[in-house]
């Protein structure tokens, strides 16, 4: 196909998606709202339409994950401008050990469910930590939804879903060598070692330049952009400084793009400009977070759950039951008050975008089949729907039982 043919193509998919992506969005994000329920079940109905899996048009599902992931580096960035990063580093103990103790129980129960389906043991390890992991944009909007950014639990929960990357960073580096062992392959536990240790090493360099020198290069470019008096000039500057640190720092670190986007958040949000910054983008991040859950929405394929309905039912009640059960004994064993435990507990209550990525890269090693994936998929969409209805009824019940 000629060029120009391709350029032209590819255009006409980024219209057609922003067209009857945003009518479909708009639409059934509105009846959403007017049935009191979270707009994002209107997103994720919305991307199903326009998916692969339904009847009818077929958005280009490539070029509607790019647009997604330009929402979860706006979404992210955003939130680590207005975090307090002492907040963070006060409650990291608490968000370390609930990280790991409530990644461990999600994939210990979700491998033994799985295991006793008669699915493999590398399938049911990978579908077990894919559960366990839940998605850091939905928490954000949740937390943002329900006015819980800025609250102890805010922080909690923030600090444990960074927690849960780095459990997800080291959990994809293990499977190459998963692969290798089920190839009956010699395991090189010298080289993965030294790539771990590598990766904090270079994490860890790399913060302490960003928020000594980098923050005063950054302040002085951005403080010489804003005196042209150019609204679109700055905020144009605020995305190239942006991208380029989240780009940058996922690459050298290895870690998550939502992870490289939180600390250039918090890197600016150090700066005097951050309450400037934050309102130019704003309307960019809300725009582009929708493409999120719509690309989650055209995943997502029906079949996946009339194959393995009780499989999927077993998983769906460990991820809205058992996890959110885990994380309230966990905050609570360190003497938080209930509604705090609460708060996390149900923010957790869900799974999302590195899932995916854990079941991707396992299919594509040939350790997960199809239909995990698919199941992964389904969990994630059902789970993400509940969950504001969770918080719903939860700031119901708190106003009904507040004192007058």
């Amino acid at each position: 196909m000629p060029q120009d043919l391709v350029a032209s193509s590819a255009h006409l998919d980024i219209v057609i998606i922003l067209t009857v992506g945003s009518i479909l969005a708009a639409l059934f994000g509105y009846l959403s709202d007017r049935m009191k329920l979270s707009p994002i079940i209107g997103y994720l109905l919305a991307g199903y339409f326009i998916g692969p899996y339904s009847p009818g048009f077929v958005a280009n599902a490539g070029l509607s994950e790019q647009l997604a992931e330009i929402g979860v580096i706006l979404m992210m960035f955003w939130v680590g401008v207005h975090i307090k990063w002492q907040e963070l580093v006060r409650v990291k103990n608490l968000a370390l050990v609930g990280a790991l103790g409530q990644t461990i129980f999600s994939a210990v129960a979700g491998c033994i469910l799985i295991r006793s389906s008669g699915w493999s043991l590398e399938a049911a390890v990978i579908i077990g930590i894919s559960i366990g992991i839940a998605s850091t944009v939905v928490l954000v909007r949740v937390l943002s939804d329900n006015n819980l950014q800025h609250t102890p639990a805010g922080y909690i929960a923030l600090s444990w879903l960074i927690c849960e990357d780095f459990i997800a960073v080291f959990c994809l580096l293990l499977l190459p060598l998963l692969a290798s062992i089920k190839a009956g392959e010699s395991v090189q536990w010298c080289d993965f070692l030294l790539t771990m240790a590598m990766i904090f090493i270079k994490f860890a360099i790399l913060v302490i330049l960003l928020f000594t020198l980098g923050r005063r290069i950054i302040s002085f470019l951005l403080n010489k952009v804003i005196g042209a008096r150019s609204h679109e000039l700055f905020t144009l500057a605020t995305l190239a400084v942006t991208f380029a640190i989240t780009v940058g720092f996922a690459g050298i670190t290895g870690t998550s793009i939502a992870l490289g986007a939180f600390i250039a958040g918090m890197l600016i949000g150090q700066t005097t400009l951050h309450t400037y910054i934050s309102a130019s983008l704003m309307p960019l991040r809300d725009a582009f977070v929708v493409f999120f859950f719509l690309s989650i929405g055209m995943l997502f394929n029906p079949l996946a759950i009339a194959d393995n309905f009780l499989l999927f039912l077993a998983l769906l009640a460990l991820i809205l039951i058992g996890k959110p059960i885990a994380a309230w004994l966990i905050v609570r064993w360190w003497r938080r008050p209930k509604q705090v435990a609460l708060s996390v507990a149900l923010a957790l209550a869900q799974i999302g975008e590195f899932s995916f990525i854990l079941a991707e890269e396992a299919a594509r090693l040939n350790l997960l089949p199809d239909a995990g994936y698919d199941l992964i998929i389904a969990c994630a969409l059902v789970s993400l729907a509940i969950n504001p209805v969770l918080f719903k009824l939860m700031n119901n019940y708190n106003k009904k039982t507040q004192p007058a």
